[in-house]
């Protein structure tokens, strides 16, 4: 995988809406270390925030940080309404939220099942949709969707957490063929076990190594290489 030049994001204005969670941080810090402008979002504590945001201010670039969860439109609406008030566009949109909310049982109330749609298909959705005046009129605009491929014993005790990120998927292709074809949209799948999305067979060990959890740096570099004019 190509590695992007010190300067490849400079002045590129890229937003993550979950900087909180392990991956989204490693991604924000990448974009700022190759010189993007980033707002990210927050669904944690204050603390979390000014902690995060101070990291990125360190790396010598523009930043923000919002108290938002884009799981609801008003934490989007919070998150862009930031974008488009320091900036007036955006470039690069990275959507990360519910990539560690893995709920290992079965999922037996509304609050739970509304959750887990939320955050795996209907932020990523309303996050584009509302994303796109600021994203159309830049000449390259890309979007990557971070999602969790669920292994088969998650899979067997949430089926509605595996439909969810199925969703999310077709949603990713669908997305990449309705919207302006000067933007691009892309995923990745993060898997834990060394096997794809429906756990149905292990991948090559000679090119995957299986782990216990995600590196989130691993992850984040497959971002950026999606984010790259690579």
């Amino acid at each position: 995988m190509p590695t992007p030049s010190q300067h490849a994001f400079s002045e590129k204005v890229a937003v993550v809406t979950d900087g909180a969670s392990p991956i989204g941080r490693a991604i924000a810090l990448q974009l700022a270390l190759y010189g993007s402008y980033v707002v990210a979002g927050y669904p944690g504590e204050a603390g979390e925030k000014d902690q995060a945001l101070e990291e990125l201010q360190a790396l010598g670039t523009l930043a923000g940080a919002v108290n938002a969860d884009v799981s609801a439109s008003s934490g989007i609406d919070a998150l862009l309404s930031e974008v488009e008030n320091q900036f007036g566009r955006l470039d690069l949109l990275v959507n990360t939220l519910g990539v560690t909310e893995v709920v290992k049982r079965s999922v037996t109330d509304e609050e739970d099942f509304e959750r887990l749609i939320s955050t795996s298909l209907k932020s990523i959705y309303f996050t584009v949709m509302k994303a796109l005046h600021l994203m159309e009129p830049r000449p390259k605009g890309r979007i990557v969707n971070v999602l969790s491929s669920c292994n088969s014993e998650v899979s067997a005790s949430n089926p509605v957490f595996r439909a969810a990120n199925s969703g999310a998927e077709e949603l990713t292709r669908s997305l990449s063929e309705s919207l302006p074809e000067h933007l691009s949209v892309n995923a990745v799948a993060v898997s834990e076990k060394g096997k794809d999305a429906d756990g149905r067979r292990e991948l090559d060990a000679e090119l995957f190594r299986p782990v216990e959890g995600a590196d989130p740096d691993t992850v984040a570099r497959a971002v950026i290489f999606l984010l790259s004019s690579e």
